[in-house]
């Protein structure tokens, strides 16, 4: 490993300072900075819910710190998730806006391993642009697995992020940089994906009958009936807790509940959820009349839904 981040080193691109922001960094910001960006420093969602009530200015709005942070990107950064919801129906704010280093609010909040973040601003920022990159060339997506985050990268690739996009330096894939330092989890997680990466009981050709079934069915109806030793030793065995089998029961199970003939399952959807395939964002699946001129009026703000407060989006492409 040492020798492959000297190699990275020397092509311009270093490991360890890849992975040595924005967890470590510190910051105090100046007091010339508006109310509404320390509302969001100090997670006061009481300020800012009050200030977006009365309305705000696109200076307010579009203020940054000498780091070149808006209020959005500092509490991505920091996981300030109310704060992150109310600001989905913030005028004038542009969800790409870049720092000094090139990051987005999207960055931050993948690198960092905040999930319901990540659900929020794929979910509830119209516009949002997944292949942005930052200085050194580095998706959102490429920054979430040199970091390990494998539940970020897992929405990132459900949202449509392009796996097979490359840093213009090293030339490597979200893949390979997981790869290359040691996040075994992202590597598993994507590969899973890979192996399935259509959610399957949401075609209208699912079957709800579990494929291993019959197979157990044979094989228990061949076995021989067990003996009475065998029974009392079955009976007085202590069960271990194991984890759950990918394709097995507890997994059949959550896919036939979540399926669209589940009666649990209120409304069909016309788009299919599937890695690396381009999703809307709520405002967008809502079509409000007059919002595309609203935006243009606004300089892009976002439009009008309201995020729960649990980061996952309502949408009926979701």
């Amino acid at each position: 490993m040492e020798e492959e981040e000297l190699t990275l080193q020397k092509g311009g691109l270093d490991v360890s300072e890849a992975l040595s922001r924005p967890d470590n960094e510190t910051f105090t910001p100046s007091c010339m900075l508006g109310a509404l960006y320390w509302a969001c420093f100090r997670n006061d969602t009481a300020q800012l819910q009050a200030m977006l009530d009365d309305g705000v200015s696109p200076e307010e709005a579009t203020q940054v710190d000498s780091n070149g942070r808006t209020g959005l990107m500092v509490a991505c950064y920091h996981g300030f998730q109310s704060v992150v919801a109310l600001l989905s129906r913030c005028p004038f704010l542009d969800v790409n806006q870049q720092d000094k280093e090139g990051d987005t609010a999207l960055m931050l909040a993948a690198q960092a391993g905040h999930v319901p973040l990540v659900s929020l601003l794929i979910n509830y920022y119209a516009g949002l642009d997944l292949e942005r990159r930052d200085q050194r060339g580095l998706t959102a997506l490429m920054k979430a697995a040199m970091r390990d985050r494998s539940e970020c990268v897992a929405a990132l690739l459900m949202a449509g992020a392009d796996l097979t996009a490359v840093d213009p330096v090293r030339g490597k894939t979200a893949l390979e940089w997981a790869f290359l330092t040691d996040s075994f989890d992202t590597v598993q997680r994507i590969q899973q994906l890979l192996r399935r990466p259509q959610v399957e009981q949401l075609s209208h050709h699912y079957q709800p009958e579990w494929p291993a079934l019959p197979g157990l069915v044979a094989q228990a109806q061949a076995q021989a009936a067990p003996s009475f030793l065998g029974r009392l030793q079955a009976t007085l065995s202590l069960p271990f807790a194991q984890s759950p089998q990918e394709g097995g029961v507890l997994d059949h199970l959550v896919t036939v509940t979540t399926s669209l003939a589940s009666t649990l399952i209120w409304h069909s959807v016309e788009a299919r959820a599937q890695v690396c395939r381009e999703s809307k964002a709520v405002p967008s699946c809502l079509e409000i009349p007059g919002a595309q001129d609203g935006e243009e009026e606004a300089g892009g703000g976002q439009v009008g839904t309201e995020p729960g407060d649990d980061g996952i989006g309502r949408a009926g492409n979701r």
